[in-house]
């Protein structure tokens, strides 16, 4: 992304007075654009819509009803990268220095203006709005490849940990699965670690979920002994259901574990959409599509454990992050195998990481 013009970002000048305006245009329009406000209200409609593209806003101390310094406190907290100038006369120094020590402006200018002086004041706030710019985009594009490095690590660990399992069937793609689709997560849903503590954080992170897989894999009994009708299992899960699905043979406490953290991962009411299907590998199994309007907190992590269920029931898991709420779809074979496939071999692992890379850039 090239570097931003001067030219890019807009001045907003404030003041009650239409020939401080006019003027204020006249003296600068060819260094800045420019925009104006006669007053505080006005001036916050301005920034509603333009806030992207201002700069640096600047704004005389007295107006009718609210003054300048009202304005300033309101653009910090709203717009905190938006440079702020308080520009007043001698009278008023006394709250022009408040606000200095607040923090809610970079300078004050006194009136009346030195044109000169006050252009180079406003250049120097704009130099520093872009370099701030500037480094907010490069701190973003670190944290952008420090996220990705830690999804690949953590695939990678969790993948040798699945490996060593001994009941779960199906870990290693399972957990490769959650990963890649916890990656592809909105922003803002999935954890954004800064550069410093990243290490020990995921570290923290990957010591908890081992220890939740090991002490599901040693809860895993063996055997598929139960034939189970997944509406009922759902209605249990307290999981609205429409359409119908066939019974599926498995361990009906794991299934009912797994619908139940279905039902938590995308918020109450949840509602399924059952019906049959064929899987990948032409044998016959059930869809179902878990919906909701999404938990007010989320935790990525509660999803691992039904992945590893659906996993060992010869399933599979997909979670995708929609405007309207998550959605989740489980595919269930009607006969799981028992046999556990083999383990990941090198060409399967190198596909998961060109995913993540690909993800990632």
């Amino acid at each position: 992304m090239r570097p931003a013009r001067q030219t890019d970002y807009a001045v907003l000048f404030v003041d009650d007075e239409d020939k401080a305006l006019k003027y204020f245009r006249m003296a600068f329009a060819k260094d800045f654009p420019v925009l104006t406000a006669g007053g505080v209200a006005q001036a916050l409609e301005v920034l509603e819509a333009e806030g992207d593209r201002i700069g640096v806003l600047i704004t005389d101390q007295r107006m009718p009803g609210q003054p300048g310094v009202e304005l300033l406190k309101q653009a910090r907290a709203r717009w905190p990268g938006i440079v702020r100038i308080l520009t007043t006369a001698y009278s008023d120094l006394e709250n022009a220095i408040a606000a200095v020590n607040r923090g809610e402006i970079l300078r004050y200018v006194t009136k009346p203006w030195d044109i000169q002086a006050l252009r180079l004041e406003l250049r120097h706030a704009m130099d520093f709005f872009q370099l701030r710019q500037e480094r907010d985009l490069l701190l973003e594009a670190k944290l952008s490849v420090r996220r990705q490095m830690l999804q690949a690590e953590r695939l990678r660990a969790l993948i040798a940990i699945a490996g060593a399992l001994e009941r779960l069937h199906g870990a290693p793609a399972a957990v490769a699965a959650w990963v890649l689709d916890t990656a592809n997560r909105p922003e803002g849903d999935s954890e954004s670690p800064e550069l410093w503590g990243a290490d020990v954080a995921e570290t923290l992170r990957l010591t908890r979920l081992s220890r939740e897989i090991h002490a599901l894999d040693r809860a895993t009994p063996l055997g598929f002994p139960d034939r189970i009708g997944l509406a009922s299992l759902c209605a249990d899960a307290g999981i609205g259901v429409s359409g119908g699905a066939p019974e599926v043979s498995g361990q009906g406490g794991l299934l009912l574990d797994l619908m139940s953290t279905l039902a938590q991962s995308v918020g109450a009411p949840a509602t399924a959409c059952l019906v049959g299907c064929a899987l990948a590998d032409g044998e016959p199994g059930a869809s179902v599509v878990v919906t909701g309007p999404g938990p007010r907190s989320d935790d990525p992590d509660r999803l691992l454990r039904a992945y590893l269920l659906a996993g060992h029931h010869g399933g599979s898991l997909h979670s995708t992050w929609e405007p309207v709420g998550p959605r989740l779809e489980l595919r269930l074979p009607v006969e799981p195998r028992a046999v556990d496939p083999p383990g990941p071999d090198a060409d399967w692992l190198t596909e998961q990481f060109t995913r993540l890379e690909d993800w990632g850039v």
